[in-house]
């Protein structure tokens, strides 16, 4: 009897078989897991070449900057002191003058003629005092004997009485009338230069409504006291806590060479609401009169020095609002945001964020920076130049850390 074996269908397999194929295989995906582990470190990308600046404390004194104008010590609009016809102006505009020369003359007969009247005048109020005082006095004497009433002399003492009044006002009318000639002839009030003339010789004017009336000027010269000048500046409001009497300054002034070093010597109390500035005067020399008034004027002031943190303006990054900059942290970058504000072209001082003596690092290539990024620090070199500097931090020169 012939005893067939049984055939195994064509899709079955035995374990032994599977087994090995499947070891095989997860071999083969461990090492080329293997493979690309090994090949990893070929794809990260280069270390960045940097240098390290520090975050210094230093005293700073930081200029607070202000505008104006330059101004007169002092400045007077001469008009006359009575009234009556301009006659002759003795100065004209430049003229220096010194404190009690002649500046104009108002028309002065009718002031020289009342003096003579009044002299007049006086001198007969005089006489009759006298007489009248010499008979009170032989009345009195005589009413001493009892020759005389007592009405009697009750009547010569008041007529004598009368006569000293009379005098009295004589007297004083008479100096009125001198004062007025005085007056007719207008004089400097001080030293200094004469700036303007608005009224020439023939022209009436008032020492009342505006001089010169209907709206016209009321000064005839306008003289000037510019051997001390002011520069009158204005500095915002928010210094105001750093300004004091005697803070140091230095004036520049346009179409003046020279540098001015004075320092505060008035200090406004009024704030312009408008502008939110105040007001401050300093005093300048100017015994030569080579300051103008009127000159556009700028001065930097100098509050005491006071303590702040400083770092190299290169090391900063981010836009307003958002400021960074990047620190060391174990072989790679680290982004710190910071507060800072520019001082100059090359420092800003921080705020916030950092303190003193903490490492920045900065760079040419700091633009490129990442936080997480592997950077490699290298010898700064005071004395190399910028295209040195930037040749040094090439990528070409970059390498794996």
């Amino acid at each position: 009897m012939r005893i067939m074996q049984a055939r195994r269908p064509y899709f079955s397999c035995s374990y032994a078989g599977i087994w090995p194929r499947a070891g095989a295989l997860l071999a083969l995906a461990f090492v080329a897991a293997c493979g690309e582990a090994e090949e990893a470190p070929k794809t990260e990308r280069a270390a960045v070449p940097v240098f390290i600046t520090q975050v210094e404390e230093r005293e700073l004194v930081q200029p607070i900057t202000g505008t104006g104008t330059i101004a007169a010590q002092k400045s007077t609009d001469m008009g006359p002191q009575v009234d009556g016809i301009i006659d002759e102006v003795f100065v004209r505009v430049g003229d220096r003058v010194e404190e009690g020369d002649a500046l104009f003359k108002t028309r002065a007969i009718d002031f020289e003629l009342q003096v003579k009247e009044l002299e007049s005048r006086v001198k007969l109020a005089r006489a009759e005092m006298r007489n009248a005082e010499r008979e009170f006095k032989r009345i009195k004497e005589l009413r001493t004997k009892g020759v005389v009433s007592v009405g009697q002399l009750d009547k010569v003492q008041a007529a004598y009485d009368v006569a000293s009044a009379q005098f009295g006002v004589a007297d004083a009318q008479l100096a009125q009338a001198r004062q007025r000639l005085k007056d007719a002839t207008v004089r400097a009030p001080f030293d200094g230069v004469i700036t303007q003339q608005d009224i020439y010789e023939g022209k009436f004017m008032a020492t009342r409504g505006g001089g010169g009336g209907m709206g016209g000027p009321s000064g005839v010269v306008q003289i000037q006291k510019i051997d001390i000048v002011g520069a009158i500046v204005n500095v915002p409001a928010v210094h105001l806590s750093k300004l004091t009497l005697g803070t140091p300054a230095k004036v520049y002034i346009d179409g003046v060479d020279e540098v001015y070093d004075s320092e505060i010597h008035i200090l406004n109390d009024k704030v312009d609401h408008t502008t939110r500035s105040i007001e401050v005067r300093v005093g300048l020399k100017n015994e030569d009169y080579k300051i103008k008034t009127g000159l556009f004027t700028r001065a930097e002031f100098y509050p005491p020095p006071r303590k702040a943190l400083v770092m190299d303006r290169s090391a900063l990054l981010g836009i307003e609002g958002s400021r960074y900059v990047f620190v060391p942290d174990q072989g790679r970058a680290r982004r710190q945001p910071v507060e800072a504000v520019q001082l100059d072209a090359a420092s800003v001082e921080i705020l916030r964020g950092l303190e003193a003596g903490d490492k920045v690092l900065t760079s040419p290539m700091l633009g490129t920076l990442v936080d997480g990024l592997a950077i490699r620090i290298e010898e700064s070199n005071s004395g190399a130049t910028a295209p040195e500097a930037a040749a040094m931090l090439t990528p070409g020169q970059t390498g794996t850390r």
